[in-house]
């Protein structure tokens, strides 16, 4: 299961720039709604067939980031079954990060993914907890709490000449 989708990438990010990042550079570029479309599961067989390639290009290419943004969220030790928004947009700003490439790297990306980074170490020191709450875990009880004590050892109304 990955942590963040194409959808979760379109959300974080815009259509024109994933068409930048993603779309090879020695191809014709895609319209950035035909690219928007595909990517929320459009049908490609309207385009013409170079387009068709292009376009299968820059799914795959941002396939390929988010695959690799899900296996480093994995080997900090995130278990591949915990959904979130915020290992979502954790996914989303790697993704980001592997499609921009460091010919094209710009200091907000990697300023972002150095703080996914910071976060994901913390993550596995166990100083920072990303996962959401346990729903499995029971309720905790609605008895109040009694702390019992032993009598006190000295009573009050003694006083010292």
């Amino acid at each position: 299961m990955a942590f963040a989708t194409r959808a979760d990438l379109l959300a974080r990010c815009n259509a024109q720039r994933l068409k930048l990042l993603a779309v090879p550079a020695d191809r014709a570029m895609l319209d950035s709604d035909t690219l928007r479309r595909l990517i929320e599961g459009g049908d490609a067989s309207a385009l013409d067939a170079e387009d068709q390639q292009t376009a299968a290009l820059a799914l795959d290419a941002i396939d390929k980031a988010l695959d690799d943004a899900n296996a480093l969220l994995l080997s900090y030790g995130i278990p591949a079954t915990v959904e979130s928004t915020l290992l979502a947009r954790l996914s989303s700003t790697v993704a980001i990060y592997y499609l921009q490439g460091a010919e094209r790297m710009t200091e907000e990306v990697q300023r972002a993914y150095d703080g996914v980074i910071k976060m994901l170490t913390a993550f596995g020191r166990g100083e920072l907890d990303l996962l959401p709450p346990d729903a499995a875990l029971p309720a905790a009880p609605d008895d109040p709490v009694v702390i019992e004590s032993a009598p006190p050892r000295y009573r009050g109304g003694v006083s010292c000449p």
